[in-house]
């Protein structure tokens, strides 16, 4: 828990328990991580996505934090309570799209694009 403490709130009630004990990311951060596992694997096929979009493509790396913000603000504001699988799916999406994002200039090397 320790380790996790400074890129997690680690919240108990956000955060899903695993054979009886809280893991040490919440929600949300599980679906980051996981989708930038997916992100990094499914980078082959995102190639053709990223250089069609050409300069565009910063705009879908900013979009996919837009689902995150509207769940986050949703429940700040009262407007509705969240869940644990909006938070992770929030998540998953942002973590698809950035590790794709990062991988493909990485591997491709369209860094000063």
């Amino acid at each position: 828990m320790h380790g996790f403490s400074p890129l997690c709130h680690q919240l108990p009630s956000r955060s899903p328990i695993l054979y009886g004990g809280q893991i040490a990311i919440c929600d949300r951060c599980v679906g980051i991580y996981l989708g930038l596992v997916v992100g990094v694997a499914t980078v082959g096929g995102a190639h053709r996505l990223w250089v069609r979009l050409g300069a565009r493509d910063r705009f879908v790396l900013l979009g996919s934090l837009v689902p995150m913000a509207v769940d986050w603000i949703g429940t700040v504001l009262g407007l509705w309570n969240n869940g644990p699988i909006s938070r992770a799916l929030t998540g998953l999406l942002f973590g698809v799209v950035a590790a794709s994002f990062v991988a493909d200039r990485l591997l491709w090397g369209r860094i000063e694009e």
